[in-house]
């Protein structure tokens, strides 16, 4: 009985030190992964996530409603409205040749203003028409949702 207890000190002990040892090893509080990409322009975003968005209702799959969901950090956090506009559009450039390819009809770009995801975002919905050419939505700006904004018809 002894003996287990002192083995059962020891592995504590042991374990306690190997994960302090691996704490000690990272370099600090998490980071955001993030990955530069060049856009057509010349200029670059920061892409901090790339997701295939399975569309649902309450965790019922609802088919037609699956898309790619892009978020980047804007190089125009503090500029005006349009050019992080013609920035999500360019940003959005990158999925719109997939979301072609798998018969996707919408898409959604968030633009952040950091990589710490601190500050006021912009969101842009964008949505294929039959004829094919697609048009976007701000859903939220500046932080804000705007209202109506997912009832909005075709530009």
């Amino acid at each position: 009985m002894k003996r287990c207890k002192m083995l059962s000190r020891i592995l504590f002990v042991v374990a306690f030190v190997a994960l302090s040892a691996f704490v000690a090893g990272c370099d600090g509080p998490f980071h955001t992964p993030s990955h530069f990409v060049a856009l057509a322009s010349g200029g670059s975003i920061q892409v901090t996530s790339l997701n295939l968005v399975w569309g649902h209702e309450h965790d019922e799959h609802t088919l037609g409603q699956d898309c790619f969901a892009l978020e980047y950090v804007t190089a125009f956090a503090s500029e005006d409205a349009a050019r992080r506009e013609a920035e999500a559009a360019e940003a959005f450039e990158l999925v719109r040749p997939a979301s072609e390819q798998w018969g996707f009809r919408e898409a959604t770009v968030a633009a952040i203003p950091t990589l710490e995801h601190r500050g006021p975002y912009n969101l842009y919905w964008y949505r294929r028409a039959p004829d094919g050419h697609w048009w976007a939505t701000v859903v939220v700006r500046e932080g804000k949702w705007i209202a109506n904004a997912l009832s909005a018809t075709p530009q």
